[in-house]
């Protein structure tokens, strides 16, 4: 990530202060004494108010938490139909309530057929008539979209089972003239963060929010809170308020809807709640500076440079990715999953049997190193 010669200056004052004592910018003004409350934000054209931090229940949702969150008057829960038991563990908490929430969930298949299949065990799943977004899955090219895929969205949303439809990608650049130009879709949740730099997507988010088209945040905070790093050198800190300053900076973006923060205890969700309501201080931009200086050689920042460079074929950003679930989101299960479902022969190259690397990073990304822990761990 390349910054301007002023903003470097700027930051690199916080550089000499250790990164504990970046944290609690609580305290550095009195405007934070006021109780934090929950702020609605308007979801594109859909008109669907949402809470500007919501919650990606992820694959395990912890019921006490997602209760807490529902009371505390978070509204948007995003799950998946490729999540497991995530839908009906799900349905458990949201009984009684569901007037008080918007629902999204997804699909991660290409038939007609299926994808209606999906949506109709969804809603079984989740115990109700309808859901207010449904997406498909991880869509970063064109070609993960067919004309039947498309079909299946319309008729989703006509039926009145889907109140509006989306889909989710890690490569917005890619995807967002095809969604404007397709007409079918209402919402669009993509990888955004200061991790990954505004540099990388703010153009597509601006061409989205031009559109009237939604905008949902996800891995907003996951590389700020790094948890199975062991073998590193220097691991990003664990403690602190990176999350909460790095929810902050996403919602500093006006275009931005709302957010997807995996949350899994009381405090993480007290902590990420106050990121509706504080302002972005100086010193939470020096934190974030300071932890992405810290993860820089780790995690990749999905600008998709590498794409298509791999002699081997390796898709690069993806395994990357895959890698970053275990290792900075502490969610072995989704990283193996997702690599796992690469080819066989994707699977099976091991990077430790090149001597060199074809892939240099532009933002100082250990990318040899990455991969072949990745094919160690996850294979």
């Amino acid at each position: 990530m390349s910054l301007n010669p002023s903003r470097r200056q700027f930051l690199q004052a916080g550089l000499a202060l250790p990164a504990a004592g970046l944290v609690s910018s609580n305290s550095l003004d009195s405007a934070f004494q006021a109780p934090p409350q929950v702020v609605y934000r308007t979801l594109g054209k859909t008109g669907l108010k949402v809470s500007g931090v919501g919650y990606g229940i992820g694959f395990k949702p912890v019921t006490e938490v997602v209760a807490r969150a529902i009371d505390m008057g978070i509204n948007y829960f995003d799950t998946s139909r490729d999540y497991g038991e995530s839908e009906e563990i799900f349905s458990r908490v949201i009984k009684g309530k569901r007037d008080k929430i918007v629902i999204a969930t997804k699909s991660g298949r290409r038939k007609k057929a299926d994808v209606l299949q999906d949506l109709d065990t969804s809603l079984k799943m989740l115990g109700t008539d309808y859901v207010d977004i449904w997406h498909l899955h991880a869509r970063d090219t064109p070609a993960a979209i067919p004309d039947e895929a498309l079909e299946a969205m319309a008729e989703g949303k006509k039926s009145g089972k889907a109140r509006f439809v989306g889909f989710s990608c890690h490569d917005p650049n890619n995807m967002a003239d095809f969604l404007i130009k397709t007409k079918v879709f209402d919402v669009m949740q993509t990888t955004y963060s200061f991790a990954i730099g505004s540099g990388y997507r703010d153009a597509a988010v601006k061409k989205l929010q031009d559109a009237g088209i939604g905008v949902i945040a996800m891995k907003v905070v996951v590389a700020l809170t790094g948890l199975n790093l062991k073998g590193f050198d220097n691991p990003p800190a664990r403690k602190g308020e990176g999350p909460l300053a790095g929810i902050k900076w996403v919602l500093k973006n006006p275009a931005i809807g709302t957010t997807v923060p995996f949350m899994q205890t009381i405090p993480e969700l007290e902590m990420n709640f106050r990121a509706m309501s504080e302002p972005y201080m100086p010193a939470d931009e020096k934190l974030l500076y300071v932890l992405n200086e810290q993860i820089r050689p780790m995690y990749c920042r999905m600008c998709y440079e590498c794409k298509g460079q791999c002699p081997k074929g390796v898709p690069v950003t993806d395994v990357l990715r895959f890698l970053a679930y275990n290792d900075f989101a502490g969610n072995y299960h989704q990283a193996v999953a997702n690599f796992r479902g690469l080819g066989r022969e994707i699977r099976d190259v091991r990077c430790s049997d090149c001597s060199e690397c074809a892939i240099k990073c532009p933002n100082g990304v250990h990318v040899r190193e990455r991969l072949a822990r990745a094919q160690e761990l996850l294979a």
